[in-house]
C-alpha cells in the first residue's frame, strides 16, 4: 500500500514485497527511491540503469542492491522483453532476522551512497540466487502450514548469499553518464544550503542553461528544480534524524522560507518534519 505523495518516493508499509516482472516495449522510468531496501536482479532486456550520479548498461544476472537514500531509474532502449526480479525489504525486518554476528542489512548500508551497488555473479551464484528467489516467492504466496517460517528462512538465506557476494565483489562497472551531468549533481549535493540557479549551473559547467536543463531531464527524468527539492528534503531528513530541530534542518538544507519548507516536506513525505523527527 502506497503511503507517500512524493512522485519520486515509492513507499510501502509492507515488510517485504517480491515481484517478478516482464514487460515489452520502450519504457522510461523516472528517478525514484523506495522507503525500503531493494534487491534488483536483472534477467533480460536492453536496459540502462541510472543510479545516483552514474549510468550502467546492464547484462543478464547483474545484481543491484540499493538502500532507501539511493535514487535510481531505468531506461529500456528498445522493445525487447524486459524481465527482472525486485525484492523490497524493510530494515526493521532484516534486523529481526539478524543476530549479533550476522547483520543481514550490511550490504545496503556499510558502503558510501552510490558505490558498490552492482554485483557481478558467477554461474553458480546466479543459479543459487535464482533458486532462492523462487523458493521465497512460493513461500510468500503459500498458505500451507509453516509458510511464514519458510519465508523468513528463505529470505535469511537469500540475504546471507547477497551479503557474501557483496563482501567478495570485484566488479568495476563503467558509468556512461556524461561527466558534466555527474559534476552538476555532485555540485548540487555539496552546495544544498546555498542558492542554486539554472543560470549559475550553466555558467559553472560551461553549458547553455537550456541545453543543460534538457539534458538533465533526459537523463534523470526529473527537472533540475524537482531534483534540487528532492535532495534538500533528503538532507533535511538526515539532519532531523541526527538531532537537529526543525528550524535548523530547514535552513541547513537550503530552504530560506520556513513555511515553504514545512509545506514541501509534508507534501512530499506525507508527514510534517516535526512528526517525522518523532518517529
Amino acid at each position: 500500500m502506497t503511503i507517500s505523495n512524493n512522485p519520486y518516493l515509492e513507499a510501502t508499509d509492507r515488510d517485504l514485497t517480491y515481484e517478478n516482472k516482464s514487460t515489452i516495449g520502450d519504457a522510461t522510468y523516472p528517478y525514484h527511491r523506495h522507503n525500503n531496501c531493494e534487491i534488483y536482479l536483472f534477467l533480460k532486456g536492453n536496459v540502462k540503469f541510472y543510479l545516483e550520479y552514474a549510468c550502467y548498461q546492464l547484462s543478464p544476472y547483474d545484481l543491484i542492491i540499493m538502500n532507501p537514500e539511493e535514487m535510481h531509474r531505468i531506461v529500456c532502449d528498445d522493445d525487447s522483453l524486459y524481465e527482472r526480479i525486485t525484492i523490497n525489504i524493510k530494515k526493521s525486518y532484516m534486523d529481526k532476522l539478524s543476530n549479533s554476528t550476522t547483520d543481514l542489512s550490511a550490504c545496503f548500508y556499510q558502503r558510501p551512497i552510490g558505490t558498490g551497488n552492482i554485483l557481478s555473479l558467477t554461474q553458480k551464484q546466479s543459479e543459487d540466487l535464482f533458486n532462492l528467489c523462487n523458493l521465497l516467492d512460493n513461500a510468500i504466496s503459500s498458505t500451507d502450514y509453516g509458510h511464514s517460517i519458510q519465508k523468513d528462512a528463505y529470505l535469511s538465506l537469500l540475504l546471507v548469499l547477497v551479503n557474501s557476494i557483496f563482501e567478495k565483489n570485484t566488479s568495476n562497472s563503467i558509468s556512461i553518464m556524461p561527466n558534466y551531468l555527474i559534476e552538476t549533481m555532485q555540485y548540487i549535493e555539496n552546495h544544498l544550503n546555498e542558492t542554486i540557479s539554472l543560470q549559475q549551473l550553466g555558467i559553472r559547467f560551461h553549458q547553455d542553461k537550456n541545453y543543460l536543463s534538457q539534458q538533465f531531464k533526459k537523463h534523470t527524468g526529473m527537472t533540475l528544480r524537482h531534483y534540487l527539492l528532492d535532495r534538500r528534503i533528503a538532507c533535511a531528513k538526515s539532519l532531523l534524524l541526527s538531532g537537529c530541530n526543525v528550524t535548523e534542518a530547514c535552513y541547513q538544507s537550503g530552504f530560506n522560507d520556513y513555511a515553504n519548507f514545512i509545506r514541501s516536506f509534508t507534501k512530499l513525505e506525507g508527514t510534517s518534519p516535526g512528526r517525522f523527527k518523532k518517529t
